[in-house]
């Protein structure tokens, strides 16, 4: 059985959608991680950086967010989360887990630090997103094509990242609730594996 370390306060919780949409739930063993043992020498070596979420698999041992998902629903391609290796989607696929594990995710963690626009914008090329327009437009493009799923017809790992973080990045008033993500957000909100979400009531329909 696999083991996911996680901490109910971690951006870790991500991974739960993912899980049952693999349903895989009783395959993975949830082990709470508190901040303290974090970073005491036992969890140390698991994960060296004293962070969570991490999964152990047998000898694989998998920490951040975008590797595990990628691995996860390669693991489990029987479930149809991820293009294969060679499909022309897998591109685009992974565009969008890693635009999130990086350059949202950054984006996101200056703005919870109340980093100023003015600072960032100084410093905009030593940051991966850039700016916040860079941020804004790249997502209002990219979500506005999601036809229904970001991929097209076939829902992927990517559309549970990208939905998780937006809805997230909106209710903490990080993000404006744009028009553009409407639509997207409404189609992810009727997947059970976010029904109990809270951020996504706002989109059930």
């Amino acid at each position: 059985m696999m083991k996911l370390y996680n901490n109910p306060q971690s951006r870790g919780l991500t991974l739960l959608p993912l899980l049952k949409e693999l349903q895989i739930e009783d395959q993975v063993e949830q082990v709470e991680v508190s901040y303290e043992y974090m970073h005491q020498a036992e969890y140390l070596q698991i994960n060296p950086i004293g962070k969570v979420p991490c999964l152990v698999d047998q000898e694989i041992v998998i920490s951040e967010m975008a590797a595990i998902f990628i691995y996860l629903a390669d693991k489990y391609s029987d479930q149809g989360l991820a293009p294969a290796l060679d499909d022309p989607k897998r591109g685009a696929y992974l565009k969008w887990i890693l635009f999130c594990h990086g350059p949202f995710i950054e984006y996101i963690d200056l703005k919870n630090l109340q980093v100023s626009p003015e600072n960032i914008e100084k410093n905009r090329r030593s940051l991966s997103f850039g700016n916040e327009a860079a941020v804004f437009d790249f997502l209002k493009q990219g979500i506005s094509q999601a036809n229904p799923y970001l991929l097209g017809e076939e829902f992927s790992a990517a559309d549970l990242y990208v939905a998780y973080c937006l809805v997230f990045a909106i209710s903490a008033k990080i993000l404006p609730p744009f028009d553009e993500f409407r639509p997207f957000l409404q189609q992810m909100a009727q997947h059970d594996s976010l029904k109990d979400i809270q951020w996504f009531q706002e989109y059930r329909v």
